[in-house]
């Protein structure tokens, strides 16, 4: 019949077609009746309910489309349990049932339920007001949620676990300590804060003498001439036991030039560059002022006692290649699963086995009773670590040689280069293995803890940035150790936002020779300061002029409360006056 149809001419064939469309048509009208008698039975609801299954995206956690569309109809990883799968429109739905309230309609309903029924106490209060919210939350479709911190407990962690003996040594240790403290407050005074000391600077005789023609206050405050009186500070003996102007542990002299001298225990040092530009170690160093003020004997003896010869065999320097970190971006990295660390602000050092070397493979010679406890086959990459806000006087320690103050250091230990080939974790049971066998005195292992949300990965920031922490540091997880700069390795740190007021231009050295290198600048309080970081060759070339308010980044404030790490990010053109950064309050591990 068909085959005769197509055969046809072509207005039979138009006949057909004319056919077949009325049969669809009835066709439609017999399945559109019995979906009628279908309606509010139990195999029509789950047909209506029916979960359908969203499809997985090819791409994954790198999926970069935002569009409501393709989240929709595809599942990412990042989508809760509940957004993955998704329910049929219910077109089954009785017109008498009453319409379904939406939040705001549904929590002014549940307020006036509570306000007809109007608690006693101040408990009835808070628990309907509990009740209150929960029953809000699932009638909008949701579970109630609650703000849960996440416990220590359950964190999957690497750390070293000592046995009992460190503990009743310890134990013993803070016994002893509690007695000399005991002792110590019942015969010692309290101690007061050394006075800073004024002192002249002794003038040099002018060289032109009654030929000079200089008439300026600097000239003679620096020189004395013919009609002066004639400074005999110099002509007194000296011993070089006992420096000619006593100066106490913590004091400071103050020059009339500027230049101050300060005392650390033993080490004595100046702000003059003379003793800032020389590269032996802290106590060995001296300069002109602190002849003068101390005596050039004294100084000689001094020098000759603290010199430490370098040890027979220990190269001065080495190549050394350490793994080095990336910034963490939140937008394209996933922290699930990696494993979290704090971001020690010391002096980064590697162990070979003999010594410490820093990342420019230059010797810090540390005492032997420092580095007895540490392993002699195995190389060690750490931080040696003073305290949190002690960088300043951390490098100061390390820098000098054989230094009785070496004792507030630990050295922090958080990888073993040589076990390269190795994974992660297994470097870290390995490392953790000795650390309880051999419990070293002056080293530390760096406690690793597994992220398990983005949520958590925050909790922890927000705690090390409250005890005055630098930030956070997340490694990947069965990875090996790269000697160079790997993505497997990220840093974490915030940073503060301040304006400041240009007073200068520095001229720049090297590649930016003949233009701008740096930025002199003058904060809110007072404080200045240069920025050279951040600077393109077109800010080098044409800089800000002086007076513009700029906007700059930087990590802390040092001691001095001069910023650290300071980086240009542009100029401020609304804004007429420098403002300072608020800085975060400190707070004890019990307050956090």
């Amino acid at each position: 019949m068909l085959v005769e149809q197509l055969s046809l001419p072509r207005i039979h064939r138009n006949k057909r077609i004319a056919t077949f469309t009325l049969i669809q048509i009835s066709k439609n009208r017999r399945r559109f009746a019995e979906t009628n008698k279908l309606r509010g039975s139990g195999a029509y609801q789950e047909m209506a309910t029916a979960v359908v299954v969203k499809k997985v995206c090819e791409f994954g956690a790198k999926c970069y489309r935002k569009n409501k569309q393709h989240r929709k109809d595809y599942s990412h990883p990042d989508q809760s349990a509940t957004d993955k799968q998704r329910l049929v429109h219910d077109i089954s739905v009785n017109e008498d049932d009453p319409p379904r309230l939406t939040r705001r309609a549904s929590k002014r309903k549940l307020e006036e339920e509570a306000n007809r029924t109007a608690p006693t106490t101040s408990n009835e209060v808070s628990n309907s007001t509990t009740t209150a919210s929960a029953k809000i939350s699932t009638l909008a479709g949701g579970s109630p949620k609650k703000k849960t911190k996440t416990s220590d407990t359950n964190e999957e962690k690497i750390t070293v676990n000592y046995c009992t003996k460190k503990k009743e040594n310890s134990s013993t240790r803070e016994k002893e300590n509690d007695k000399g403290e005991n002792s110590a407050t019942v015969t010692n005074t309290p101690k007061t804060i050394p006075k800073t000391i004024k002192y002249e600077e002794r003038r040099e005789k002018c060289e032109y003498w009654e030929k000079c023609y200089r008439n300026s206050e600097d000239h003679k405050k620096q020189f004395y001439h013919p009609n002066d009186k004639e400074d005999k500070s110099g002509d007194i003996k000296e011993d070089g036991k006992t420096p000619i102007n006593p100066l106490e542990d913590g004091g400071t002299v103050e020059f009339n030039s500027g230049y101050k001298l300060t005392r650390d225990g033993d080490i004595y040092s100046c702000t003059c560059k003379g003793f800032l530009s020389q590269r032996k170690p802290i106590n060995e160093r001296t300069c002109k002022h602190l002849k003068e003020y101390l005596g050039e004997e004294f100084e000689k003896c001094r020098q000759k006692a603290n010199h430490v010869p370098k040890p027979s065999g220990i190269q001065s320097h080495i190549n050394v290649s350490l793994l080095l970190a990336h910034k963490y971006d939140e937008k394209v990295h996933n922290p699930v699963g990696w494993w979290i660390s704090e971001k020690l602000d010391g002096v980064r050092a590697f162990w070979n086995g003999r010594c410490f070397y820093s990342r420019l493979g230059n010797a810090f010679y540390a005492p032997a009773w420092f580095t007895k406890d540490l392993p002699k086959d195995m190389h060690l990459d750490g931080e040696l670590f003073g305290g949190r806000g002690e960088f300043q006087s951390t490098v100061s320690i390390v820098k000098t040689a054989e230094s009785p103050k070496w004792k507030d250091i630990k050295y922090h230990v958080f990888d073993s280069p040589h076990m390269g080939k190795e994974v992660f974790e297994k470097r870290m049971h390995l490392i953790k293995e000795y650390f309880e066998d051999v419990q070293p005195e002056h080293a530390v292992f760096v406690e690793q803890t597994k992220c398990k949300s983005k949520e958590h990965l925050e909790e922890k920031m927000t705690r090390i940035l409250n005890l005055g922490g630098e930030g956070l540091m997340i490694r990947q997880p069965k990875s090996v150790y790269e000697a160079s700069r790997s993505k497997t390795l990220l840093k974490i740190k915030k940073f503060y936002d301040a304006e400041a007021i240009v007073i200068g231009h520095e001229v720049g050295k090297g590649s930016n020779q003949h233009r701008c290198g740096a930025l002199r600048c003058k904060m809110a309080c007072g404080k200045e300061f240069s920025v050279g970081s951040g600077l393109t060759n077109k800010d080098r070339d044409h800089p800000p002029k002086i007076g513009t308010i700029i906007t700059y980044k930087f990590q802390e404030l040092s001691k001095g409360g001069s910023p650290r790490f300071p980086t240009f990010l542009g100029i401020c053109i609304d804004k007429t006056e420098p403002k300072d950064a608020e800085i975060r309050e400190v707070l004890n591990e019990d307050e956090v």
